[in-house]
């Protein structure tokens, strides 16, 4: 089948070169600027269409009335998207005979919307659902195709969300693909009553910054949440050098105690352990504004138990 590539991030190159690997042809590739996450930019999705002998273009402009006839040229049957930044048009889609097809990190219709993995691991919810669905011009609420859940464990990290998903995506695509060709989809509606659906909002860098008076548990996942890829959960030793929290565990004391939340409390094998609002967090993997590296920054962090992250 004729497929084309509308989006960002590696899941879809990624997924691109699945489908071509498995007999799918590619005419069009259509990308836009995106995040340094993403691991990828439009180098490589040019790289792409190179090989694939695709048009190749770099555009936000996707709806652009003049598109539409331009798209249908090109002959796709239908079309893959991840993480395009606008809502494509109803036009756009109709250029696709098979429709456009998204990857979507959310059980929908739970988890529509942005920083969907980043929100249910903040919420301490039990799994990520990943859905392929049809793309419709309302967000995230067209039919779902393939539906896959990944585990949410108490010690489970964005990253390895992400890892998961790098693999499953494609192999979802692939799986919606060969069915459009053969006739063999199972459409799923989505439910379109108003509390059946959860609706996420963008978080932004400061939103990762971490309130020690908060419980344990909350700290914790918004460490888990805001970790690598994206720029971490930070808080401010002696409230001028960042500090970046990229992995924790919570601790037990030995002992009651009173401590000022953000205090350095004690060394645990060369971890700083930092008091919360309800028990300690010990700081396993932490980045200092000047520090060479983790164990500099350690050993920053834990000069004094009169320290203090705050």
């Amino acid at each position: 089948m004729k497929v084309a590539i509308i989006g960002r991030t590696k899941f879809l190159l990624e997924s691109a070169r699945y489908l071509l690997k498995h007999g799918h042809s590619m005419p069009l590739v259509w990308t836009c600027p995106g995040e340094a996450y993403y691991g990828v930019d439009g180098d490589d999705f040019e790289s792409l269409a190179k090989a694939a002998g695709a048009i190749f273009i770099k555009d936000t402009r996707i709806n652009n009335p003049d598109n539409i006839a331009f798209i249908k040229d090109t002959g796709c049957d239908a079309a893959v998207s991840v993480n395009w930044p606008t809502i494509i048009s109803e036009g756009v889609i109709r250029s696709f005979p098979k429709g456009i097809l998204n990857a979507h990190a959310g059980d929908l219709p739970r988890y529509r919307g942005n920083a969907t993995v980043n929100w249910a691991i903040l919420m301490g919810e039990p799994f990520v659902g990943v859905c392929i669905h049809y793309m419709v011009p309302e967000l995230d609420a067209g039919n779902v195709l393939v539906r896959r859940h990944i585990p949410l464990e108490a010690d489970t990290y964005i990253g390895e969300v992400y890892d998961r998903m790098a693999e499953l995506i494609p192999e979802m695509f692939l799986a919606a693909v060969d069915g459009l060709e053969h006739g063999m989809t199972a459409e799923e509606p989505q439910s379109t009553r108003p509390s059946d659906i959860l609706h996420c909002y963008p978080r932004r860098k400061e939103d990762g910054r971490i309130d020690w008076s908060g419980p344990v548990e909350k700290i914790y996942r918004l460490i888990r949440a805001s970790s690598r890829p994206f720029s971490g959960a930070y808080s401010f030793f002696e409230g001028r050098l960042k500090a970046t929290v990229w992995r924790a565990q919570p601790v037990l004391s030995r002992w009651k105690f009173l401590a000022v939340p953000g205090q350095v409390c004690h060394r645990l094998e060369g971890d700083p352990v930092i008091a919360c609002g309800d028990g300690m967090l010990r700081l396993t993997d932490i980045a200092v504004e000047g520090a060479e590296n983790t164990e500099e920054a350690k050993h920053i962090v834990c000069r004094s138990t009169r320290s203090r992250l705050l």
